[in-house]
């Protein structure tokens, strides 16, 4: 699957422990900054399909879902404590030296199984 790289914000915009939602590309992409530490994951959790933002948190290397509490590793997706919920998708970061953050996802538009609920509608 061929990816390119898009701007999605400022670095200094992603304050720590915090998450902020876009859409690159059609893909709903989470920005999630702890620690001082950069990640992108799917906007979507893998349980029920809710959307992290806004209302999810970030605490100790994971993030929680808002709907049932489900928590993912920011590191690798990972759901965390017994569940057996898919992983996250996660997408290549980086920023570049104008201090933009740049996200790489798919060229390929996103099926119903990537998109949170509310974006079904």
């Amino acid at each position: 699957m061929s990816q390119n790289f898009y701007r999605v914000a400022r670095a200094e915009e992603i304050a720590d422990r915090s998450l902020q939602a876009f859409v690159v590309n059609g893909w709903p992409v989470l920005i999630v900054r702890e620690e001082g530490k950069l990640y992108a994951l799917i906007n979507r959790c893998s349980h029920q399909a809710a959307s992290f933002a806004p209302d999810g948190r970030v605490r100790r290397g994971a993030i929680m879902c808002p709907l049932h509490g489900a928590r993912f590793k920011l590191e690798n997706g990972e759901c965390m404590g017994g569940a057996d919920y898919k992983p996250l998708m996660r997408f290549d970061l980086r920023e570049d030296g104008e201090g933009w953050i740049e996200v790489a996802v798919p060229d390929e538009a996103p099926g119903a199984e990537h998109l949170p609920v509310t974006s079904l509608a």
